[in-house]
């Protein structure tokens, strides 16, 4: 592949020879510089982005603290004030609350106090003018309310409440020298403050409060000033950024024209309780470098085509007699000219010119020879080809009668043959399939392709034949099966050079073969069941009649009463599962007519409304509506798929949601039924349609069995399987047609 690629680049014209090196050193040259000078201004350019991006974050860190300072002043005013100390000392709520409602209902009108909050000495909770109805909670968790008690003094800071994440400033409450409670005033740390921000600065920010243990945190979104935009988080800080220092994103990926900075927001112990990330648009940047960009690519493009312009021009008076030359050596070739060249200078070209006038005469010559041995070759050719088409005429003769798939098949996948059978079996023209070398591997061993290649590498490696059981569609979508016969063809050598092939259909055989052994499997059971059914009921009646006695006969209310009733009902149970079993055996026939399957399964969930509201459960249904109709018995296809979505309902849990969907595959009605069911086991699925008892005794048996025997009946099949967190889905196949 190499030698082939560099000897079509030797091959391309002198000019271009020359012209192409040139230009590519030009083209290089140019656009290093330019890269380098476009390089050089980006990063200057970042480096100022960088620093005003900080500088931003600072303003951010600074205007937490003048609010804590604000709510910190505010709250040493209220706490100075008289009545508010002597209500605060009395403990009372009420007094203390006609006072301070005047003062907080100022505060939140005019300054945006969110806050006012009231604590005794004890650090109990005794007044929020914001939730009036919460108090008396301990808030020794509070540390701003602790070191208030502590030190005597006020503090404030960045801190968790009831209320959420706010600015708040904490004072002491004195009264006659004693330290009687504290009083909190907060600001929201939330959109509104993010928005005060974006109002002075014009820039966008975003909060992300922390949640879980330092080593185990995890971000969720408290509030932001982007509008109809995609808010960029980069997970990179999650893997352990460095709190002291934020990160600085210019130009991420996805967001070329942002500059983003990322960073931590302390609480007042020191603790990160929340990130911020600020947002800089960034598209008049973007403008300035691509107009720099358009002006370096105008300039180096100009010079560029000058260049080129020369270099083509001296390739054309350098090739232009050699390409007269080649002009005059390619009519000699084609026997166009019998002249000799013209006399040229003693250069490189006269040279040349005058070794094909050498040649000229020497062809000349030989061109005697060369007709004689032509006419001796026409006739062995009209011999040979005269054989051979009496040979293939005879092979396809044989081949095209045949009721089988005859197919050659060469080394690289190609279909070199195949005969018309192969049409009428599959669909496909012998057009689509011959000479199209990912057909055979795709159309017709699609469906084993690793299975098949292990075959094939054996055939074409060891010279060995294969026999192999194959299923392929059709270019309908239907699935046959088909015995593969292949056989590798050896030269003198014993060299693989094709593989010659037939193809046998075994479909109908397949399926009467599994029809035979499931319709001896239900008989088997049948018999089984009925005989063991029979053998149960009379030991059952029995036990239940004299169990009923012996508990109408005890006196009520004792233990003994109670464990006849419990053998009473267990009794009922295993009646009702014995009827169960002798209803699912009871010979079937069925009386076939068209069926419209959407209307079988409305009208088993109208019959089943009830249980369904009764659940709270909901259904979700998807029925194609183009499906066709099927082939089959009506009342027991009903019956079969009430008995199915009944079970389904009682076993799902209340307030869940029931699956339904039909779809067509092939020439099979698929429908599938899907739900979670509570406390399924492994030996529940595969036992799902042995006969067994849904509710208390007494309560109605899903006949599962007679379902299943019912859609087997029809030539249908119906499996069960398992998802995660105990999903069940039920799958029933029927074929639109019963052969």
């Amino acid at each position: 592949m190499l030698s082939r690629i560099i000897f079509r680049i030797r091959s391309i014209s002198l000019k271009w020879k020359l012209f192409i090196p040139f230009f590519l050193i030009c083209f290089i040259g140019v656009s290093t510089i330019a890269y380098i000078g476009l390089n050089e201004q980006q990063k200057l350019i970042k480096m100022e982005e960088r620093g005003k991006i900080l500088g931003y974050y600072r303003i951010f860190l600074a205007m937490i603290d003048r609010k804590k300072e604000e709510a910190l002043s505010l709250a040493t005013i209220i706490a100075q004030n008289a009545q508010v100390q002597e209500m605060l000392s009395k403990q009372d709520r009420i007094g203390l609350k006609e006072v301070v409602t005047p003062i907080y209902q100022n505060l939140k009108q005019h300054l945006g106090i969110s806050q006012l909050h009231f604590h005794t000495s004890t650090r109990e909770s005794f007044l929020r003018f914001h939730l009036p109805g919460e108090y008396g909670e301990s808030l020794e968790y509070r540390k701003t309310i602790e070191e208030t008690i502590k030190r005597g003094k006020g503090v404030g800071g960045l801190e968790w409440g009831l209320t959420g994440l706010g600015i708040r400033g904490v004072a002491p409450v004195w009264s006659e020298g004693v330290l009687i409670g504290t009083v909190e005033v907060g600001y929201p740390f939330d959109e509104l403050f993010l928005d005060d921000i974006k109002r002075d600065w014009g820039v966008d920010l975003t909060m992300y409060e922390q949640r879980g243990e330092k080593d185990y945190a995890h971000y969720s979104l408290l509030a932001t000033t982007l509008e109809d935009e995609t808010i960029y988080f980069p997970k990179e800080y999650i893997m352990g950024p460095d709190e002291e220092r934020p990160i600085i994103l210019i130009a991420p990926a996805d967001h070329a024209e942002k500059s983003i900075l990322l960073g931590s927001v302390h609480d007042y112990s020191g603790e990160v309780v929340a990130l911020v990330q600020i947002n800089v648009d960034r598209l008049y940047i973007e403008m300035r470098l691509l107009e720099t960009r358009r002006l370096m690519i105008i300039v180096g493009s100009l010079g560029i085509a000058v260049l080129s312009s020369c270099i083509l021009l001296v390739g054309f008076l350098y090739v232009r007699p050699i390409k007269q030359i080649v002009n005059e050596a390619r009519e000699i070739a084609e026997g166009e000219r019998e002249t000799r060249l013209l006399q040229r200078p003693n250069d490189e070209l006269g040279e040349l010119a005058l070794s094909l006038n050498m040649m000229l005469r020497s062809l000349k010559e030989r061109n005697i020879k060369i007709e004689e041995y032509a006419e001796k070759l026409r006739v062995r050719v009209r011999e040979r080809t005269a054989d051979l088409v009496a040979t293939e005429e005879k092979y396809r003769n044989l081949v095209e009668n045949l009721p089988l798939i005859v197919y050659r098949l060469l080394k690289d996948g190609t279909i070199e043959f195949v005969n018309s059978y192969f049409t009428e079996k599959l669909g496909y023209t012998v057009k689509e399939a011959v000479g199209v070398k990912a057909f055979w591997q795709e159309k017709i061993c699609g469906e084993a392709p690793i299975q098949h290649t292990d075959f094939m590498k054996k055939c074409w490696e060891q010279g060995e034949g294969f026999e192999i059981e194959r299923r392929v569609r059709d270019k309908d979508g239907r699935s046959l099966t088909f015995v593969d016969h292949a056989l590798p063809m050896k030269d003198k050598e014993g060299k693989v050079q094709w593989i010659d092939g037939i193809m046998i259909d075994i479909t109908e055989f397949r399926r009467l073969e599994e029809r035979a052994l499931r319709a001896e499997e239900i008989r088997v059971l049948g018999e089984i069941s009925e005989r063991f059914a029979h053998e149960l009921r009379n030991p059952l009646a029995t036990v239940g009649g004299f169990a009923r006695r012996l508990s109408e006969s005890l006196a009520s209310d004792t233990n003994k009463q109670k464990a006849a009733k419990i053998i009473v009902e267990d009794v009922a149970r295993l009646e009702n599962i014995v009827n169960a079993i002798l209803d699912s055996i009871k010979p079937i026939t069925l009386c076939i007519s068209q069926v419209d399957l959407k209307l079988v399964l409305a009208a088993s969930l109208e019959e089943l409304e009830g249980d369904i509201k009764g659940k709270g459960i909901k259904v979700v249904p998807s029925i194609d509506p183009e499906i066709p109709e099927i082939q089959g018995d009506k009342d027991f296809l009903h019956q079969a798929f009430r008995s199915i979505l009944r079970h389904a309902l009682i076993s799902i849990p209340y307030n869940e949601t029931l699956f339904l969907s039909v779809l067509q595959e092939d020439a099979f009605l698929v429908t599938i039924i899907k739900h979670r069911m509570e406390g399924l086991a492994d030996e529940d699925i595969e036992q799902f349609f042995f006969p067994r008892m849904i509710g208390k005794a007494g309560s109605s048996i899903e006949n599962l069995p007679l379902a299943k025997i019912i859609i087997h009946r029809h030539n249908g099949k119906i499996d069960i399987s398992r998802e995660e967190d105990n999903v069940v889905i039920l799958r029933v196949e029927l074929p639109l047609v019963i052969a």
